[in-house]
């Protein structure tokens, strides 16, 4: 196979439907802002109490006893869309804090108490600034 070296390939007529670059012979639908953001994807494991600091990937709570995690709000515009999964590794009854409360839903939203299972997890999207919950397994949100 020849090999080619550019320092810029741009595919003008990409369209990501029926046109444009294509790789192994299967069109790339992604634009260019989703492959971006995929590429951002991180891992965390907390052992001890503190701060989530990734905002798209996996978070791996894994203390020897309960855990007690916070997790600042995305930036505006910046964050959107990111997601983060939250799992338990451990049978404890972990605590997620997000200052603001998720969905900016206040004090009585604020606190995500995994239920002392190994898996429970809650799995958030940022928009505008918050997190919002997209979906958990054996979490209480108060």
């Amino acid at each position: 196979m020849a090999e080619t070296q550019l320092d810029e390939l741009d595919v003008k007529d990409h369209n990501g439907s029926d046109l444009g670059l294509k790789l192994g012979g299967t069109l790339v639908t992604a634009t260019a802002d989703e492959l971006n953001k995929a590429a951002d994807q991180g891992y965390q494991e907390l052992t001890a109490d503190g701060a989530i600091t990734i905002k798209n990937g996996v978070v791996k709570l894994n203390k020897a006893g309960v855990l007690a995690a916070t997790l600042a709000n995305p930036t505006d515009v910046t964050d959107d869309h990111k997601e983060l999964m939250i799992f338990a590794a451990q049978a404890q009854a972990n605590t997620v804090t997000v200052t603001g409360g998720f969905g900016g839903g206040g004090s009585g939203e604020d606190v995500a108490t995994f239920s002392g299972v190994i898996g429970d997890n809650i799995t958030l999207r940022a928009f505008g600034g918050k997190w919002y919950i997209k979906g958990y397994h054996q979490v209480t949100i108060a």
